[in-house]
């Protein structure tokens, strides 16, 4: 074998290796118990569950799945089709690790994925929590739930070639403009603008073109998993309008009898910062009554 025939066969190994190893999920474990995951929303990292980790690794198992390319995690080689990656990651990490019947918590984009993995038969999961991320994202934008995916599909196209045009600076000012409807927590602007900041334009763009895209609310009949929607409606001051947005998202997931709604008029997007005690009393109830 020739010197430059080695030499090749090393570059090609190298790069396979490279490439495989570029996993779209990476995960840390706490606590010991039946085995709990929390996944952050979109262009967020890990440190957003931390607190709330904390509280639950004393009863369970908690494993802090973070997305390649949110935040400081570096983006995987799927970028473009990140959701549905990490979708099928997540499943192969519960069942490679022998995971039996976890319960998966996900914040907003995260809650999305809470819907579709507790619609996947191969996570094989107890229950699933959803915090803020509704099965369809569309109604958000023009309050009624008659909007369908066609509706905002030129818009979907046009905010992922806008994400995945965008320099750091970009993100930051698209970040900036709605942070008041994040958080009542002023000094966590920072953090979720500096999360932003970090992460990955391609990743970015491709999520919110699949969240935009993604309407689960007709699979939802044939949901048997225990679900509960944890709504925040903190940004809102006045009670109809609470009330409103309550009904938004009861309507979203009337097809199931397996779906509860809890809302919280208090706390904003970020519940796990703005209301940590009610948060985590409501999970563990949840997971105690129900799942």
């Amino acid at each position: 074998m020739t010197f430059l025939i080695k030499t090749f066969i090393v570059i090609l190994l190298f790069v396979c290796t490279f490439t495989w190893s570029k996993e779209c999920i990476t995960y840390h474990v706490s606590g010991n118990g039946q085995a709990v995951i929390l996944m952050p929303g979109f262009v967020s990292d890990e440190t957003v569950w931390q607190d709330m980790a904390a509280r639950l690794s004393v009863d369970y198992q908690v494993h802090q799945i973070a997305i390649a390319g949110f935040g400081k995690n570096p983006a995987c080689n799927k970028a473009d089709t990140i959701l549905q990656q990490v979708q099928h990651e997540v499943v192969q990490y519960i069942n490679t690790r022998n995971l039996q019947q976890p319960i998966f918590i996900g914040h907003s984009l995260g809650g999305l994925l809470a819907f579709k993995l507790a619609l996947d038969k191969n996570a094989k999961l107890a229950g699933a929590i959803s915090v803020d991320g509704l099965p369809f994202i569309g109604p958000i934008f023009t309050r009624t739930n008659s909007t369908q995916v066609s509706d905002l599909q030129h818009q979907a196209k046009y905010l992922k070639a806008m994400y995945q045009s965008a320099s750091q600076q970009d993100i930051e000012r698209m970040t900036e403009q709605g942070i008041a409807i994040q958080t009542n927590l002023v000094d966590k602007y920072s953090d979720i603008v500096e999360m932003a900041s970090k992460s990955d334009p391609t990743t970015a763009g491709s999520a919110i073109y699949s969240v935009m895209t993604t309407d689960l609310r007709r699979q939802l009949d044939t949901l048997n998993t225990p679900m509960l929607l944890i709504g925040a409606s903190g940004g809102f001051n006045k009670h109809e309008d609470h009330v409103s947005v309550a009904a938004l998202y009861q309507a979203q997931i009337s097809s199931s009898d397996n779906v509860k709604l809890i809302m919280n008029t208090q706390g904003r997007h970020f519940l796990m910062w703005d209301q940590p005690k009610w948060l985590a009393k409501t999970i563990v109830q949840f997971i105690k009554d129900d799942i």
